[in-house]
């Protein structure tokens, strides 16, 4: 097997090994009764500070527009999340947890830590490390190789 072969093998596992995490993540979603990607808006939603927009929501996920506004309307009418008017930029409303939104998404999202932190620590320092490590250098070179 010549270099360039070994190269395309090895991109093939890391497909495959890429969908699996999503299917993970997708399948974790499923079992709590909302989708993939209703959990990471939660999260982003959660983390933002000092407020989430739907900008920030379609930025961090890579979601469209739409989509992210499907998100948030479903959120809304399930009475989880509100939308104020932004001052600073009144295209974009700022969005909130209810109270009722914020003890949804904080027992959902720690119950997904305590999760990730299990499997996470099953894995040496070492290994944990690399794995970071090794994200951030193929996210680096992935950037120069597709502006080109």
């Amino acid at each position: 097997m010549d270099s360039r072969e070994k190269i395309n093998d090895q991109i093939d596992n890391y497909y495959d090994l890429w969908f699996k995490t999503n299917d993970i993540y997708s399948d974790w979603a499923k079992r709590h009764n909302i989708q993939e990607n209703v959990l990471f808006a939660l999260y982003v939603i959660n983390s933002a500070v000092p407020y989430c927009t739907q900008s920030q929501i379609c930025n961090k996920l890579y979601l469209p527009k739409q989509t992210v506004s499907q998100i948030l309307s479903g959120l809304e009418k399930d009475g989880y999340i509100s939308k104020e008017t932004n001052a600073e930029d009144r295209r974009n409303k700022i969005i909130k947890f209810t109270e009722k939104g914020e003890r949804f998404a904080t027992r959902i999202l720690e119950e997904l830590k305590v999760a990730e932190i299990e499997a996470f620590s099953q894995l040496s320092e070492k290994q944990r490390s690399t794995i970071i490590e090794s994200f951030a250098l193929l996210n680096s070179v992935l950037i120069k190789s597709f502006s080109k």
